[in-house]
């Protein structure tokens, strides 16, 4: 397949490498010192996992023209940058699939609207990591794998196509025939996760060891998923109702606090939490909506909330019980 692959940060870096290395023809789209980078080193990767180096040369450009065309486009740009890039994927009626891998709580509907339903199709990353220079170094999330589905839930031809096409590249993936509810239950995942580490200054570690942070994150998880619930939608994904919703609540905070002290909680959670605060508080914004329209009661959340307001207004230095 040509693919282009819009945004060159973690995901996209991950994702295009991968594809590419796997025989599709992919193009990234990156600007200023991200697409310099690339050209001038290729995708360079390092499993954190297993210490394995990867170094792909791709092609850039740096916008994307109305007539262009692609098989498919696999959008990896952060909540807060979808609404500037939409003019420019709107623009162009040639690209049939556009594949959305990122936080979306408040549903596909805008962007069925923008791009029209049959060309929108819903996915969210099995991986996490940070850039270092020009070098993303990354970690597969065992737990999730890659997740997606059609804007309506069916399962069609283009989208087995696609699986087919991201597990031979390495992606374990699974289809999500309720893809919205399962953006919005992991949208208050995520952010109660950050908040509870912005309460930490930014520290995983330091989380892991403090029981009441722990349990206000596990309290505000399960408010966001009685959320969901009353908003009518079924909750996913399973692994995370497990976690949340059948295992007593201490258990939960003593899980997430031995996961915490590990490594690879920093490089799933904790970078991504410190470099995209913004993103942060847009997607606690839209978990705010969310709420707002269930009619949920959410202390947990609340207290949260205000603890992402705080780490964002603070420049993201420190993080504080506001």
């Amino acid at each position: 397949m040509d693919i282009l692959v819009y945004g060159a940060g973690v995901i996209g870096t991950l994702y295009a490498a991968r594809l590419q290395e796997a025989g599709h023809r992919v193009t990234v789209l990156a600007r200023a010192q991200r697409r310099d980078q690339i050209e001038r080193h290729g995708l360079l990767l390092e499993n954190m996992i297993n210490g394995s180096q990867l170094a792909i040369p791709v092609a850039t450009i740096g916008r994307l023209a109305p007539e262009a065309v692609y098989d498919m486009a696999l959008i990896s740009v952060r909540r807060d940058q979808l609404a500037g890039v939409i003019p420019e994927l709107k623009a162009n009626r040639q690209i049939p699939t556009m594949l959305f891998m990122l936080n979306n709580p408040l549903g596909a509907t805008d962007l069925g609207n923008a791009l029209r339903p049959e060309r929108v199709l819903l996915g969210f990353p099995g991986a996490g990591g940070a850039l270092e220079g020009p070098t993303l170094r990354y970690a597969m999330i065992v737990q999730q794998p890659t997740t997606v589905g059609e804007f309506h839930g069916e399962k069609t031809p283009r989208l087995t196509t696609l699986v087919a096409a991201l597990r031979a590249a390495g992606f374990p993936t699974r289809i999500e025939r309720h893809m919205d509810a399962w953006l919005k239950a992991h949208a208050f995942f995520e952010t109660a996760v950050c908040a509870a580490i912005y309460l930490e200054g930014g520290d995983c570690d330091r989380l892991s060891r403090d029981r009441s942070v722990l349990r206000l994150m596990v309290d505000g998880v399960c408010e966001g998923f009685q959320a969901v619930r009353e908003l009518g939608y079924p909750l996913r994904p399973f692994s995370l109702q497990v976690l949340f919703n059948w295992m007593p609540r201490s258990v939960a905070a003593s899980y997430w606090g031995r996961f915490f002290s590990t490594p690879m909680a920093d490089y799933v959670f904790g970078r991504h939490a410190r470099s995209a605060a913004g993103e942060t508080q847009a997607l606690a914004n839209d978990c705010r909506a969310l709420l707002d329209k269930s009619g949920v009661a959410a202390p947990a959340l609340v207290q949260l909330y205000r603890a992402i307001d705080h780490f964002v207004s603070a420049g993201g230095k420190s993080g504080g019980r506001a």
